[in-house]
């Protein structure tokens, strides 16, 4: 399956007609819309999606609660900032499996990380999947690891289910994550390379490092987070 987010950003029927050019389609494609700022009725006639929506803001963590309502093995969760190229879901979804890890478009190390520091590009080419403490801007994960997200309460709901995803896995479930390799241009998670995602409504501009910064600290205080994994 592959959930859409839809909130603010104009994009979706770019990702849509994206998607529908897919060489491995999501058995479920469901667009998970956070209040009413954009009307996307004209997009229900013309591609095939699951449209659920709510009036509240459900913010970060429920699109990923959303998730526990398909019969599905492999999930994909994308930011609204990001058109996949046309073999990116069987590229990640490859590699999940192949790795048993979380895979993401882009990630981070956390301060206090005991793993080898490597030079890891946001977009475009990389030859390798490299192990990192979180990933983002696309998530593909074994459905199965989401119990292991909601058995944590989050530090925060004001951000941070980039982390508290990859962090609850790898404490209760062993599970590593990595940065994504895409080798050849048809496996990108975003062709526009990152062009999107500077705006009004960018998360890295609309919430403070230090309340992110909290959410590493509470791991590492509360759940060893760094504590060595066996491979």
């Amino acid at each position: 399956m592959c959930l859409l987010t839809q909130y603010k950003r104009p994009h979706l029927e770019k990702q849509l007609e994206a998607i529908s050019k897919q060489t491995l389609k999501p058995d479920y494609l469901i667009v998970f819309q956070n209040e009413s700022h954009v009307d996307i009725s004209d997009l229900k006639t013309k591609y095939d999606f699951i449209h659920m929506k709510s009036d509240f803001n459900t913010k970060f963590f429920g699109r990923f609660a959303a998730c526990f309502t398909y019969d599905v093995d492999y999930c994909i969760v994308m930011d609204d900032d990001i058109i996949p190229a046309r073999e990116c879901f069987e590229n990640y979804i490859s590699e999940s499996v192949r790795l048993n890890g979380i895979t993401g478009g882009n990630g981070r190390f956390n301060s206090d990380t005991k793993l080898v520091r490597k030079s890891v590009p946001d977009v475009g080419i990389r030859n390798e999947s490299i192990e990192i403490d979180f990933v983002g801007h696309l998530w593909c994960f074994k459905k199965d690891w989401l119990y292991y997200m909601f058995a944590i309460k989050p530090c925060t709901y004001e951000t941070g289910e980039d982390m508290h995803l990859c962090f609850t896995s790898k404490v209760l479930g062993r599970i590593k994550s990595y940065v994504c390799k895409q080798d050849t241009p048809s496996k990108l998670s975003d062709v526009t390379g990152n062009a999107l995602a500077v705006d009004a409504h960018s998360s890295f501009i609309t919430t403070g490092s230090p309340l992110r910064k909290s959410i590493q600290t509470y791991f590492i205080d509360n759940y060893d987070l760094n504590k060595k994994q066996d491979s």
